[in-house]
């Protein structure tokens, strides 16, 4: 959302060549995040907008949001003491876990932390 972010033309060509029937999967985890990086360095009007933008994501089925649950912030918090030389944020561990339980193998982000189990990381 932020053009002036170092990663944000990267991010927006890859999102425009994503073929449609690829699944798209987030977490309330990373909506908070977002949410708060948005809102705390750019303003509330662009956290709004993403919020808004999930919304319609989630309305028109183009995005599935994942709620964690015990047994997956037990392996979250299971991650963090196996990693403790990674500066694992607990958002990249829910995530992590997230993406262990529903077997998703690849990642969109610029984050390293997720080579860390194999995950393909894209763009």
């Amino acid at each position: 959302m932020e053009e002036k972010d170092q990663f944000h033309e990267r991010a927006r060509n890859f999102f425009k060549i994503i073929e449609p029937s690829v699944k798209r999967v987030t977490s309330s985890f990373v909506i908070a995040e977002t949410y708060t990086w948005l809102r705390y360095r750019e303003g509330f009007s662009y956290a709004k907008r993403f919020l808004e933008i999930i919304g319609s994501s989630q309305g028109n089925r183009t995005i599935e949001v994942i709620l964690a649950d015990h047994e997956t912030l037990e392996l979250a918090e299971q991650l963090l003491k196996d990693f403790p030389d990674q500066k694992l944020s607990y958002v990249d561990a829910a995530s992590i876990a997230i993406m262990k339980m529903e077997q998703i193998q690849k990642i969109f982000g610029f984050d390293r932390h997720f080579y860390i189990l194999d995950f393909e990381v894209v763009p």
